[in-house]
């Protein structure tokens, strides 16, 4: 009896026993959507193969970086939330990042501005509260879920620190590390990243200048017809939302190989609610995450045209540009570039461009609408400049003439370079 009282009193010693994890079919089941492979981690699977369990399209494909991703209808849910938008980030052909954004100033905005035949639309304050209140519940309700299913959560700061520091909730499982984040007024997201990365800013693999002019100029073709083009640059779709200058943003610092997102991007550059973001904020925003990985943003001043961007274009850069545009500077855009693809006489092509050039300050009327893209080559035999907008694939080489780019431009251009 004595040696079995030692031992009781040994184990009222030890600490309490610990709950097995829960295994990846009841995270699954909670989640409602195959989040997780049976066995294993996310970051033992091809990124392919995670996409298509997710049902998460190819949105990117570059040299060592993809991205999928979805804008799920409105009846999605997720761990019985709404998803707005979920991607996936890729790295020499292995998932290294799950993002799932709830409710946020961009689409959850734009889908209550959005209203049905016979509606009245919604006042601004209104809608502002609305979205405000999701982002609440939505936050309310994953804490508690992933509280359930994981255990009491450990709080840490994520983001890329200054404007874009984010504090986040993390749970541990199985070699993933679930962060979940809520910025007030802003975003609720999920980011299940793994274990050996989370808590530390996101940083790119750190490559001397050198090292990123020899990469960057492998990406630079040049066509039989003069066409000095920049391949492979990441594309960002930035859905039903005005998010055209944080989705460009993102483009410009992954094309350097610094990690980024769209969402984060809009937080530091303070985005309006559903969209409209000054070029400035954003500007100020990347200079700061380029500088911490060792680069710069450089302002580039004159005229959208090919010696302006040459010596940017023939070293792999692309240009941030500000426009105004419309549907019908968009059509024209679109039926160009149409025009262009079947093109097998370029100097005939030059000779038809003519009427384009003398009508492009017509161009300016109907624009209004502010918006970002990338210019991205340049043709300097037939005048035109080609430019990549942030709305998914199809959407990466586009071409305008010289003078229908001046009478549409803002002005303001830029590069993040080293």
């Amino acid at each position: 009896m004595r040696h079995a009282g030692l031992f009781v009193a040994l184990l009222a010693g030890l600490p309490p026993a610990q709950a097995e994890p829960p295994a990846a079919t009841r995270i699954n089941t909670t989640a409602g959507v195959p989040l997780f492979p049976a066995e294993g981690t996310l970051w033992d699977e091809q990124a392919d193969v995670v996409a298509g369990r997710l049902g998460l399209p190819v949105e990117s494909r570059a040299p060592g970086d993809a991205s999928y991703r979805h804008y799920p209808p409105e009846e999605a849910r997720l761990f019985g939330r709404r998803p707005h938008s979920v991607s996936l980030s890729a790295r020499d052909g292995k998932p290294v990042a799950l993002n799932i954004i709830f409710a946020n100033k961009g689409d959850s905005v734009g889908q209550f501005i959005r209203t049905g035949p016979g509606e009245r639309p919604r006042p601004a304050a209104q809608v502002l509260r609305d979205y405000g209140k999701a982002i609440t519940a939505d936050d309310e309700a994953l804490d508690a879920v992933l509280g359930d299913l994981l255990g009491p959560a450990t709080a840490e700061k994520t983001g890329a620190g200054g404007k874009m520091q984010e504090r986040s909730r993390r749970r541990d499982w199985n070699g993933h590390a679930l962060q979940l984040v809520s910025v007030r007024n802003e975003y609720v997201a999920l980011r299940i990243v793994p274990v050996e990365e989370a808590g530390d800013h996101p940083r790119a693999d750190r490559v001397t200048d050198q090292e990123l002019r020899a990469r960057l100029a492998e990406r630079v073709e040049r066509r039989p017809n003069g066409d000095v083009v920049i391949r492979d640059i990441p594309m960002v779709d930035q859905g039903p939302k005005g998010f055209c200058v944080p989705a460009t943003m993102e483009r410009m610092l992954r094309h350097l190989g610094i990690p980024s997102d769209m969402y984060l991007l809009a937080m530091a550059a303070n985005t309006g609610p559903g969209g409209g973001t000054s070029v400035a904020d954003a500007v100020a925003a990347v200079r700061q995450t380029a500088q911490r990985h060792g680069r710069r943003v450089v302002t580039v001043s004159g005229r959208p045209a090919g010696r302006t961007v040459a010596s940017w274009i023939e070293s792999g850069i692309p240009v941030l540009w500000a426009i105004d545009t419309s549907s019908s500077v968009d059509d024209l855009i679109n039926r160009r570039t149409r025009e262009r693809a079947e093109v097998d006489d370029w100097v005939q092509w030059k000779e038809s461009l003519q009427g384009a050039r003398r009508a492009a300050r017509q161009l300016a009327r109907g624009a209004g609408d502010g918006h970002v893209c990338l210019v991205t080559g340049f043709n300097a035999e037939t005048g035109e400049i080609a430019i990549s907008d942030t709305w998914g694939p199809g959407y990466e080489e586009r071409w305008i003439t010289e003078e229908e780019a001046a009478a549409i431009s803002q002005g303001a251009m830029a590069v993040v370079a080293w």
